[in-house]
């Protein structure tokens, strides 16, 4: 699809995407605008798919889709149990350039105001732009959607690999970007720490883990054929996060230091600027279905968190089932449970070449 077509097409969709009564049945609808219709959208699509009856599901990558329908062609594919947020279909007449597969609508973030609107093909983005929900109508049992003006560049489907981030370093997530930001951290020990730009609610999502997808047997990219110390290694592999899939060979996300440690290298996803604690206040999600990244980790509330906190995260090392861990959490493991576990060492060693080191994963 053309650049000039496809803009073409966004500006009849946000144009046109809000149902209208008809003549003939005059289907009284219930209309809210922004915020309110942003609540509202959000509180129905978690709680339709607990409902029989009203949907079916089908099967995508690891997660499901809950379809809810209408017989003017609204669809609407809620993503699990609707926290990854949703996809939102019309039905249009095709373009030239476009196979019967693609279908016009929008990607709603897990806030269900943020949005990818565009083409979609098999639920994977074709191309697309960011832009935001003004308006939402209830007519049945299904909402009909109106967005805003579109923003930023034309988006499309770009998985991380084991060459690749997927995007630009610096390209921000526009949902991420309303929704957590990177300052001083408060923690003793620390320097950059993640905080929240807004309230969030219990299993909302806050934030992502991005970064070059690798095999997580093999430690480090292919390419990277250097020696590495246990200290060395450790501090390679600060920023390297499993999936968590269950499979033979499972995936990690994978970002080298010198990118993880400096926003102005990297930040198109922030999660990895987290803190751990032992007490934390959010926890690693699998997130199936970002618009542009496909499968990547996010960052997901335990609890309710004002605007303005600091976001923590367990980072899941355990030093009774494997000592060799960095010397910092050794120091964090012994003042949370008061105790030095038999046969394990200070290794001074560590403790030297890890210094001032910060407690980012």
């Amino acid at each position: 699809m053309s650049c000039r077509t496809f803009a073409f097409y966004l500006f009849l969709l946000v144009a046109g995407v809000t149902s209208q009564t008809s003549e003939e049945g005059k289907v009284a609808q219930h209309c809210l605008l922004q915020n309110k219709a942003t609540k509202e959208i959000k509180s129905w699509a978690k709680s339709i798919i607990e409902e029989e009856g009203e949907h079916y599901s089908i099967e995508f990558f690891d997660t499901s889709l809950s379809v809810i329908q209408n017989s003017e062609g609204v669809a609407w594919h809620i993503v699990s149990d609707g926290l990854q947020g949703a996809f939102y279909f019309e039905s249009k007449e095709k373009l030239e350039d476009e196979s019967e597969s693609d279908k016009h609508g929008a990607y709603l973030y897990p806030d269900y105001s943020t949005a990818i609107l565009g083409v979609w093909r098999d639920h994977l983005l074709v191309n697309g732009r960011t832009t935001h929900l003004v308006e939402a109508c209830r007519s049945g049992t299904v909402w009909t959607l109106k967005f805003g003006e579109l923003e930023g560049p034309i988006l499309t489907y770009s998985p991380p690999s084991h060459y690749s981030y997927g995007v630009h370093p610096l390209q921000r997530d526009p949902y991420e970007e309303k929704t957590v930001e990177v300052q001083v951290s408060l923690l003793p020990g620390a320097t950059d720490g993640l905080f929240t730009k807004r309230y969030t609610e219990t299993g909302d999502i806050l934030a992502f883990y991005g970064g070059y997808m690798i095999s997580c047997n093999s430690s480090l990219r292919a390419l990277d054929r250097q020696e590495y110390s246990d200290v060395e290694e450790h501090q390679r592999n600060m920023y390297s996060l499993s999936l968590g899939l269950d499979e033979e060979d499972n995936f990690c996300l994978d970002l080298p230091p010198e990118l993880g440690n400096d926003v102005a290298k990297y930040n198109a996803t922030l999660g990895h600027k987290l803190n751990h604690s032992f007490e934390p206040n959010v926890e690693f999600y699998l997130f199936s279905v970002h618009p542009v990244l496909g499968t990547i980790m996010s960052l997901s509330a335990l609890e309710d968190i004002p605007a303005g906190s600091e976001l923590t995260v367990n980072y899941g090392y355990d030093l009774e089932a494997d000592p060799d861990q960095p010397q910092w959490f050794r120091d964090q493991w012994v003042n949370y449970y008061g105790e030095v576990l038999e046969g394990s060492s200070d290794r001074e060693d560590m403790d030297d070449a890890e210094g001032d080191e910060h407690e980012e994963l």
